[in-house]
């Protein structure tokens, strides 16, 4: 089946006419970093929770409600929750990690990479659905975005492992300290060959990264190898300065080897200053990221970045003027410290206009992980069958939507972050959407999902008791619609959801008579199944209309 992007102006795909993300006009937003003023409300917290984290229940946007704005983003940018060591959970063959023990820093055996690779996975999504209301597992998943490197190409759990938990523990920190630790990582030294990286022979490849794709960025090409913020010879430069790593075996580590390292000196061109960096050993290459993060489009680069994760594609010259620069300034004038930029993203009326809430296509990642958050899923407590869903029902069905945990397309990063003109929209593709549908169906619809080893469910009635006014259904189902997706409804698709909740020929009066006969006797098998039939049809209507998508 060939692969195509969904047409949006279609009626025959998952995002009908009428539902294409409203900045797709090219309106042009006024507001800027200057600080939100407007009123601070269900809508205005819900909308921060769903672009920080992977979704919020009921119960944190109520908490985010009574909160300030200030505090509001003070907590999603409190980031203290513990690194939990992946399990080996079923691999009885391993030779130095029992079962129920962590394999990390362990020495791997002829045929423990697959065992292991997919209990990194199956914990890295745990994190992501049990992470608690803060920017944290998203800032992690950004930098994997940025700096990336392959776990099959790797092709070792430890380097893999390492990699993750660097970019986690400095996901909310100072991007040149993370800059300079990513250019030693041993994942990183043997994904962009910088093994190979000797006196002599120089390898180009991480240079070019570096320059191209982490820190500075391409510019327009003015002349032959001369991509206005770096040249041809710079990366060949910054090369020479970057020899000499080598990642170690049987370990994490990376060790500078000084009779591998270039000693010249090195020339840079007019776009650094004429910049001669000398000879500084296992210094020199925090030398090479300092000069870089001087030129002011490192910041600028880095921040439209930032501003396509969590706000929108695309960067018109206002968004560039009023938002992109204002953020860069914060960046360069706190030292390349991530969290001013993003608490002043955060707290922005740019963030909060009306215009970039619901605009939006959730990533596979995003799509996943928001059902089971949203619905407060109840994953296995034993570790085996945690592991177990954690893997099937989460990697490997995000893996199936074309999005890899661990394994980005490219050294780019996934497409729908960097690719002009689809963006966002390759997200949803002629094999990925139905999987969307499938998922949204098999969650809402089986009261409870067994596998091979686990079983997880929600509780339907508890999601209905969270909300304002259960016995009524017009306040049930503006309660429910208003959490669960992103933009106002109109009155069709209200209406739409109702019939789901209240079948034709009923009346609202039919919706209060069964909850109250199920609220004064729980136990009824009969009334109880009735009402769970009825929220999970109306539950499974909301997963499956267009704007659930959308965030």
């Amino acid at each position: 089946m060939e692969n195509t992007i969904l047409d949006f102006t279609s009626n025959n795909n998952i995002l009908p006419e009428g539902t294409i993300p409203k900045r797709s006009n090219g309106v042009l937003i006024e507001a800027g970093l200057e600080k939100y003023t407007g009123k601070w409300d269900k809508g205005t917290a819900a909308h921060l929770l769903k672009r920080a984290t992977f979704g919020p229940k009921i119960d944190d946007i109520i908490e985010f409600t009574e909160m300030s704005l200030e505090s509001a983003v003070d907590n999603i940018l409190t980031f203290d929750e513990p690194l939990e060591l992946p399990l080996n959970y079923n691999d009885g063959n391993d030779p130095y990690a029992k079962i129920g023990d962590t394999w990390v820093g362990l020495p791997s055996g002829p045929n423990t990479f697959n065992p292991r690779i997919n209990s990194f996975a199956a914990r890295w999504f745990g994190n992501i659905v049990g992470a608690g209301n803060n920017v944290g597992e998203k800032m992690t998943l950004f930098w994997h975005n940025h700096f990336v490197t392959q776990m099959l190409t790797v092709r070792d759990e430890n380097y893999t492992f390492d990699y993750y938990k660097t970019l986690r523990e400095n996901a909310l920190g100072n991007f040149q300290t993370l800059t300079e630790k990513m250019t030693t990582n041993a994942a990183m030294l043997r994904y962009l060959n910088g093994n190979e990286n000797v006196v002599g022979r120089p390898n180009e490849n991480f240079a070019r990264e570096l320059m191209e794709l982490f820190t500075v960025g391409k510019g327009p090409l003015i002349g032959p190898g001369n991509y206005t913020n770096y040249t041809e010879d710079d990366v060949l430069a910054a090369a020479k300065v970057l020899t000499g790593w080598r990642a170690l075996r049987d370990t994490t580590e990376s060790k500078y080897y000084s009779q591998l390292h270039d000693k010249t000196n090195k020339i840079f061109s007019s776009a650094f200053g004429n910049r001669v960096i000398s000879n500084k050993e296992d210094e020199e290459y925090k030398e090479l990221i300092s000069m870089i993060l001087d030129q002011e489009e490192t910041a600028l680069f880095i921040c439209r970045k930032i501003y396509r994760w969590f706000v929108y594609y695309e960067i018109d010259e206002q968004t560039e003027n009023n938002v992109i620069k204002p953020m860069a300034d914060i960046f360069r004038q706190n030292n390349y410290e991530v969290k001013p930029v993003l608490k002043a993203l955060f707290s922005s009326a740019h963030f909060y206009d009306n215009w970039n809430i619901g605009c939006v296509i959730k990533s596979p990642l995003d799509f996943v992980a928001s059902i089971y958050r949203n619905l407060e899923m109840k994953f296995p407590r034993d570790y085996v069958g945690q592991y177990s869903a954690w893997l099937s029902l989460g990697f490997q069905y995000v893996a199936i939507q074309e999005m890899i945990l661990g394994e980005p397309p490219s050294v780019s990063g996934w497409p729908a972050m960097y690719l002009a003109p689809g963006y966002h929209r390759f997200w949803v593709t002629s094999v990925s959407a139905p999987y969307r549908a499938v998922l949204a169906d098999y969650v809402a619809g089986v009261p409870v999902i067994e596998g091979r080893g686990f079983s997880i469910s929600f509780d339907a009635f508890e999601l209905a008791k969270k909300t304002s006014n259960p016995v009524d259904a017009p306040t049930l189902i503006k309660d429910l619609a208003e959490f669960l997706l992103p933009v106002k409804l109109t009155d069709n698709q209200l209406e739409y959801l109702r019939l789901n909740l209240i079948p034709e020929g009923y009346e609202d009066y039919h919706w209060a008579a069964v909850w109250s006969a199920y609220e004064l006797d729980p136990d009824n098998e009969e009334n109880t199944n009735i009402v769970n039939t009825l929220l999970r049809t109306f539950i499974r209507a909301c997963l499956n209309i267009a704007e659930y998508h959308l965030v």
